[in-house]
């Protein structure tokens, strides 16, 4: 079907070709970042088979997100210019041959590289930054919905891909698990992008939100905005910088090793997976509540509330870690405490930041913005599950390091508190 037919046929059933798009973004990162957050199946799977220490088994993530760090900026930048289809497949290709690649390493170092380079570049070319450029593109009146829909694939992909991982593990091993998804990777990943993407709504004769069919009907352009220097010179950039990379070190701390603390606290790995798994469906849940709730209360508002609400659920957590074996029920219902209030809040807070980036940095550079931003959350992410895997291999348990993720949440909270009350406070002068 050529794209003029595939528009039309949308069209004569009443389908605002905008949702197809959501969709298509929907399941990429269903199968992207899905993957992504369920690593700590496979970490603790690796660590059972070959021994290494926990840190450096760690430092493969650490790669990873070394190389999505320094290439985030890149991959908005080659949206721009190429579009969706080529960035896409060429992340999906990335993503595809790097797991079936890693699940023939033998060592180390081996599996650092290649999964540190392939599965860097893939989480850049296929991962939030790309998605939150394309959702202007489509819609300006439902922005919001269409931004949590596209997000909820990254929350409910956790739960099935933990799930699935978790079991194929038990049956074929953590090796022949990468290389199956890795050929699965393509095989959806490549043909959705390929035959569904389209650049924007006036590329194909469309008006935003499917106000119109007409080519007379498109929206007009978005204005420019905010450059990339005066971005720099806004103390409100850097807050959220701060904010970003403290993000970055919270989430992929609690997605190397929670999974591995909830083995070590005596639970099976399919149990810790699915444990995990929920944890991504009450992060899709939070997205859609916390973006609404923003757009009522205001984004500090909104952050303060999240933070309080995760600080709990981490108190829970650290709780639960200390108490014995036979306190079975007690620690149980701490854990479903800790899943559902830092599941659904601070696991919820990526539309509340993407809003607010984009209430003070909107235009045509906003892509740009947001991959130099989410540089602090590369390096975060990449210093966080290397540092909370040493912590583990000189002091025997996780204590220290809830401790630390508590006070990453205290300086998130802080940064977007900081960014977002200074924009208030503009805009009322003003």
């Amino acid at each position: 079907m050529t794209p003029p037919l595939l528009i039309a046929w949308f069209q004569r059933r009443g389908i605002y070709y905008g949702w197809v798009i959501v969709a298509v973004m929907f399941v990429t990162l269903f199968v992207s970042l899905g993957f992504r957050f369920s690593f700590g199946v496979y970490y603790s799977a690796i660590l059972d088979e070959t021994g290494w220490k926990r840190a450096d088994t760690a430092s493969v993530v650490s790669a990873a997100m070394i190389i999505y760090a320094f290439t985030a900026a890149l991959a908005g930048y080659l949206f721009d210019r190429l579009g969706a289809r080529v960035v896409f497949t060429f992340g999906a290709l990335c993503m595809g041959a790097g797991l079936m690649l890693c699940a023939s390493v033998e060592t180390l170092a081996g599996l650092t590289l290649v999964y540190g380079v392939m599965l860097g570049l893939s989480y850049a070319m296929l991962g939030f930054i790309p998605h939150m450029a394309i959702v202007p593109r489509w819609f300006v009146q439902q922005r919001g919905l269409a931004s949590a829909l596209t997000l909820a694939g990254v929350g409910l992909g956790s739960l099935a891909i933990a799930a699935i991982s978790a079991e194929l593990i038990a049956r074929i091993g953590w090796r022949e698990t990468l290389w199956w998804f890795g050929a699965a990777a393509m095989v959806v990943l490549i043909p959705l992008n390929v035959l569904f993407h389209r650049h924007s709504a006036g590329a194909v004769g469309l008006a935003h939100d499917g106000t119109s069919r007409e080519p007379a009907a498109q929206a007009a352009p978005e204005p420019h905005g905010t450059t990339i220097r005066e971005a720099l010179r806004e103390p409100a950039f850097w807050l959220l910088a701060l904010a970003v990379a403290a993000t970055g070190v919270c989430t992929m701390v609690i997605v190397v090793h929670q999974t591995r603390m909830l083995v070590d606290m005596g639970y099976s790995l399919t149990l810790a997976s699915l444990i995990f798994g929920v944890q991504g469906v009450l992060r899709a849940g939070g997205g859609l509540i916390w973006g609404p709730v923003s757009d009522r209360i205001g984004r500090s508002s909104c952050v303060v509330l999240i933070c309080a609400i995760s600080l709990v659920g981490l108190a829970l957590l650290w709780f639960a870690s200390l108490l014995p074996p036979e306190a079975h029920g007690l620690r149980i219902a701490l854990l479903a405490g800790y899943l559902l209030t830092y599941g659904i809040g601070f696991n919820g807070i990526s539309p509340v930041y993407a809003s607010a980036v984009s209430d003070r940095f909107s235009g045509k550079n906003l892509g740009t913005i947001l991959g130099l931003l989410d540089l602090g959350f590369g390096l975060g992410a990449a210093l966080g599950p290397w540092w909370a895997g040493w912590m583990f291999d000189r002091y025997g348990n996780y204590s220290s390091v809830i401790l630390a993720v508590a006070m990453c949440v205290v300086i998130t909270g802080y940064g977007l508190w900081a960014a977002t009350r200074k924009r208030a406070q503009v805009q009322g002068d003003s």
